[in-house]
Formats: C-alpha cells, sequence, structure tokens
C-alpha cells in the first residue's frame, strides 16, 4: 500500500493511454463495476480507447509519476454526463478519487453541464462515501446498487461544489 501522497491531477489525452493500459493491467478488481474495467486484454485497450474520446478526462499520478487514477465524463445528453472513476487499489482511500471527482466537476460547470450521474453497487462504502461528499445523491437504486446524480448550479461555473466532510 502507498503511504501519504501528493497527488497530480491533470487532463488526459490518447497520449496516456499506454499509461492508462499499464494501470488497468495492474487494476483489481476487473470488470466488477457494470463489467468495467473490462477483464479481456484487447476489450480494455479498445474501452480506454474510447475513454479518451470524451472531452472530460482526467488522470492521477503519484509523486514518481505512476499513473494511479483515471477520471472520466461521458456525455449521455444535452446537459448531462456519466461520470466514471477508477483508483488504482495501491492509492485507495488516500484522497485521490476525490480529487479526481472534484476535477471532472470544475471542468463540467465550465462546460456548462447541469447534471453527472454514476452508478456503484451497493457494497463499494468507501466509493458511496466519497460521492456522498462529494455532493451525489441517490436517485433511485435496486438492492444491489445505487443510481447517484449531481445536479450543478448555472452559475457553478469557476467554482466547485462544497465539499461535505
Amino acid at each position: 500500500m502507498a503511504g501519504s501522497l501528493t497527488t497530480r491531477i491533470r487532463r488526459l489525452t490518447r497520449a496516456d493511454h499506454q499509461a492508462l493500459l499499464g494501470m488497468y493491467r495492474r487494476f483489481e478488481p476487473l470488470g466488477v463495476a457494470a463489467g468495467l474495467p473490462p477483464r479481456n486484454e484487447q476489450a480494455r485497450r479498445e474501452w480506454i480507447e474510447r475513454s479518451l474520446e470524451h472531452e472530460i478526462n482526467f488522470g492521477a499520478f503519484s509523486p514518481n509519476g505512476e499513473m494511479a487514477g483515471h477520471c472520466f465524463l461521458a456525455a449521455d445528453g444535452p446537459g448531462s454526463a456519466e461520470m466514471a472513476v477508477f483508483v488504482h487499489q495501491d492509492f485507495r482511500n488516500q484522497g485521490m478519487g476525490r480529487q479526481l471527482i472534484n476535477a471532472a466537476i470544475q471542468e463540467a460547470c465550465r462546460k456548462h453541464i447541469q447534471r453527472i450521474w454514476t452508478m456503484t453497487s451497493a457494497d463499494n462504502l468507501a466509493a458511496l462515501a466519497v460521492l456522498k461528499r462529494c455532493g451525489f445523491q441517490a436517485r433511485r437504486g435496486p438492492v444491489t446498487a445505487f443510481d447517484l446524480e449531481l445536479e450543478l448550479e448555472p452559475s457553478c461555473a469557476g467554482t466547485a461544489p462544497e465539499w461535505r466532510n
């Protein structure tokens, strides 16, 4: 497990494909979140390529430059986007997911996105806690999963929602 660390968050581009592939090759567990990240190497390569096509796309890097987390928003309609967040198991519970979500929310505000939603399994208590601290609220969900969303104010450009502790 990595100790407390300083994380660098930055936008990702197609040039980051290999770094993402390396992170996801070591990622555990594969395929648990709606089949993502894909278990099959070729499917994972294609998924990474498609994920890098999204305009709002951030990576988290450890102090030694290692890719440690990935977050992107996939537009699904006017003013709406689905969020995907993945943090490598060696870097969990250190605030990295929260930093990635914050970066995505700030960029969504600048792009005038009014709604961000995501899904997570009901047993992923760490993800649920981070999402709720970042302002997401449960919309609906079966016993095994939660569908959460965050409504953004039109005036949020340049500011982040106030985080809950």
